[in-house]
C-alpha cells in the first residue's frame, strides 16, 4: 500500500514505485490494463477486491507494466508506469464501483479510487480497498459464489475451516467495540470518570474507531501531547474555561473547569486511540436542550481530525449515550424551554445504536440521525425535529 493518505497520492508516488522497484506484495497489486467486460475479468476483479478487503487492505494500481522473467512470467516488480488508454477515467471509476456494490456481499465500507494524470498512455487509476470491519466478503456474480484471501503470494480461495474463522473474528471485533461502550457507560453511571463530574443529566460521546479494536494497538500520546492543539477539547459551555492537555492511566484527557472544581465537561483519548467526551447538561434542572445536537457535530468533527492525526481513523462508530435522564424532558430547540409535545423520558440510561462513519468528509449531521432519532424518541417524539421526512437536515 503507498504510505500516504489517499487523498494526497500523486504522480510522484507512482513514480517512486518504479524507481525503487517496489515489487506487489499482500497489499499492493500492479494491474497494466483495467477490467474488460468479459465476465472472467469481473471475477477476477471482485477476487482482487475482496481478498484485500478480507486481510489488510491495500492498493491496486491500474496502468503499471511488470517485469518479465526468462519464461516471460510477470515478476511483481514494477518496471513502467504508462497509464490505461483511458479518455473518461471517471465514467471508468462509475464502472468498478457499480461492480463492487452488485457483486460482493456485505458491501465493503470505505472503498476509494481516484486518476492520476501526466502518464505516457492515459491516467494511472488507484483503487485502495480497506481492511474490512464486516469480513469475509463473498463474491456473488451470476451463479458464482466464492471466498477470497490474501498472503504475499497473492489472492487464494478460503476453505470451509477459513470461512468459518473468518466470521468468528468479525463477530469477536463487534463484541470488542459493544462491551467497551457498554463498560465505559457503566462507569460514567457510577460515577467511576477521570475526575468528579457535577450531579444531573450527561451527553456521552463515542469515536470507536474499527482499527483500534481489529488488533492491539498502542497510539504515540506522548508524542502527540505537543500537537493536539484545539482539537481536544471538551463538548458543552466553557464558561470556566478547560485544560490543560494532560496525562491519566487511560492516555490523555482534558476538562473544563479549574482543578478544585467538579467538572462539567471532560474528554479522554484512550491509548489504543479511541475517544471518550462526556458533558453534564443542566438546563433548568428537568429540560435537555437541542443544542446539545451542535456540541455532538462540532465534537465529532473535532475528534474525528484528531484521530486521523494519531493514525486510527476511518472508517469509525460513532456512539451517542444519555445517562442519568429519567424523568428529563428534551426541548426542540436550542434554547432550554418546556416543550409543549412529548414526555418525560422513562429510563435512566439511553445507549443510541452505534452509527458508522466510513470515510473522511462525511456529513456528520446525516450520520448521527438515527442516534438522535432514538433520543428524541425516548421523550416521545416521532424524531429528531431538526430533520425534515427525506432525512435532510433543517436546523432548528
Amino acid at each position: 500500500m503507498i504510505e500516504k493518505e489517499f487523498d494526497n497520492i500523486d504522480k510522484e508516488d507512482i513514480d517512486a514505485l518504479v524507481q525503487k522497484a517496489v515489487c506487489e506484495k499482500r497489499d499492493t497489486e500492479y494491474k497494466l490494463q483495467l477490467p474488460g467486460g468479459a465476465d472472467k475479468d469481473t471475477k477476477e476483479f471482485l477476487a482482487d477486491v475482496s481478498s484485500l478487503a478480507n486481510t489488510s487492505g491495500g492498493d491496486l494500481i491500474y496502468g503499471v507494466r511488470d517485469k518479465l522473467d526468462e519464461k516471460g512470467q510477470p515478476t511483481g516488480i514494477p518496471e513502467a508506469a504508462e497509464g490505461v488508454a483511458e479518455s473518461n477515467p471517471v465514467a471508468q471509476e462509475t464502472r468498478l464501483v457499480s461492480i463492487l456494490r452488485s457483486g460482493i456481499d456485505p458491501r465493503i465500507p470505505g472503498v476509494r479510487i481516484t486518476h492520476l494524470d501526466g502518464f505516457p498512455l492515459g491516467p494511472v487509476i488507484v483503487l485502495r480497498v480497506p481492511k474490512s470491519w464486516v469480513s469475509p466478503h463473498m463474491i456473488k456474480f451470476q451463479d458464482w459464489s466464492r471466498f477470497y484471501s490474501r498472503t504475499s503470494a497473492g489472492k487464494h480461495l478460503l476453505d470451509v475451516r477459513e470461512i468459518r474463522a473468518a466470521f468468528t473474528a468479525s463477530e469477536s471485533l463487534a463484541a470488542k467495540i459493544s462491551a467497551f461502550r457498554s463498560d465505559r457507560v457503566g462507569k460514567i453511571l457510577a460515577g467511576e470518570t477521570p475526575v468528579p463530574m457535577e450531579a444531573g443529566s450527561k451527553f456521552v460521546l463515542h469515536l470507536l474507531p474499527v482499527g483500534a479494536f481489529a488488533e492491539p494497538a498502542v497510539v504515540d500520546l506522548r508524542g502527540a501531547e505537543a500537537t493536539l492543539g484545539s482539537s481536544l477539547v471538551p463538548m458543552g459551555p466553557k464558561f470556566n474555561g478547560y485544560g490543560p492537555v494532560s496525562f491519566n492511566f487511560n492516555g490523555l484527557f482534558c476538562r473544563s473547569g479549574g482543578a478544585s472544581l467538579k467538572t462539567d465537561s471532560y474528554v479522554q483519548v484512550f491509548r489504543n486511540g479511541a475517544i471518550e467526551a462526556v458533558c453534564a447538561w443542566h438546563g433548568d434542572g428537568s429540560v435537555l436542550s437541542g443544542a446539545v445536537l451542535d456540541e455532538l457535530v462540532g465534537a465529532t468533527r473535532r475528534y474525528t481530525e484528531l484521530q486521523t492525526r494519531l493514525g486510527v481513523g476511518f472508517p469509525m462508530f460513532v456512539a451517542v449515550s444519555a445517562v442519568s435522564v429519567k424523568g428529563a424532558w428534551i426541548s426542540p430547540s436550542i434554547r432550554v424551554v418546556r416543550p409543549t409535545v412529548g414526555g418525560q423520558i422513562d429510563q435512566d440510561v439511553l445507549p443510541a445504536p452505534e452509527v458508522l462513519v466510513e470515510e473522511k468528509g462525511a456529513n456528520i449531521r446525516n450520520v448521527l440521525r438515527p442516534a438522535l432519532d432514538t433520543i428524541w424518541q425516548a421523550s416521545h417524539w416521532p424524531g429528531c425535529p431538526a430533520y425534515n421526512d427525506n432525512g435532510e437536515w433543517v436546523g432548528f
